[in-house]
């Protein structure tokens, strides 16, 4: 039996959203030898796809991603009733402090700059999901803001 089941906690379902296979590869990995059930995507139209279709407890978010930055989905995904509650986990090679604080400000549970120590994201994740919580179960998935989505992205010219 793993440290997460002994201690009772129940494992939660978490998106990966890195462009860096490799990367991505790595996280995903030490997520689900940790127990969690674990969906990937390499790109912003992926990541707001996934998570209405899969519904995450958690997401892992890039932020320097193709189609579509990881700004433009975190605001997409906190515009949506279905996402807005989701918990966010920054994981960024972005080191620029205002940019940082700017990311905090639209609602995330944690920035994280890469190269990162698997501890502290391990650690980060756990606190977060193991927060208590308004008790207030995430509804059934809305028709997804992809539109929106594409409307930002069109806007921002990427």
């Amino acid at each position: 039996m793993d440290g997460a089941a002994e201690k009772g906690i129940i494992m939660a379902t978490i998106l990966v959203v890195e462009d860096e296979l490799d990367v991505q590869k790595v996280v995903a990995k030490r997520l689900s030898s940790r127990g969690f059930t674990v969906f990937c995507a390499s790109d912003g139209y992926q990541a707001v796809q996934m998570t209405h279709k899969v519904c995450p407890d958690l997401i892992v978010l890039d932020l320097q991603l193709p189609a579509g930055d990881g700004l433009t989905v975190l605001r997409s995904l906190r515009k949506s009733n279905a996402t807005q509650k989701t918990h966010i986990v920054v994981l960024t090679g972005m080191t620029n402090e205002l940019f940082k604080q700017s990311v905090l400000t639209e609602g995330v549970d944690a920035y994280l700059q890469k190269p990162y120590d698997a501890q502290v994201l391990l650690d980060t994740i756990d606190s977060i999901l193991n927060k208590p919580a308004d008790s207030e179960k995430k509804e059934s998935p809305e028709e997804p803001t992809l539109f929106d989505f594409a409307a930002d992205k069109n806007q921002t010219g990427k």
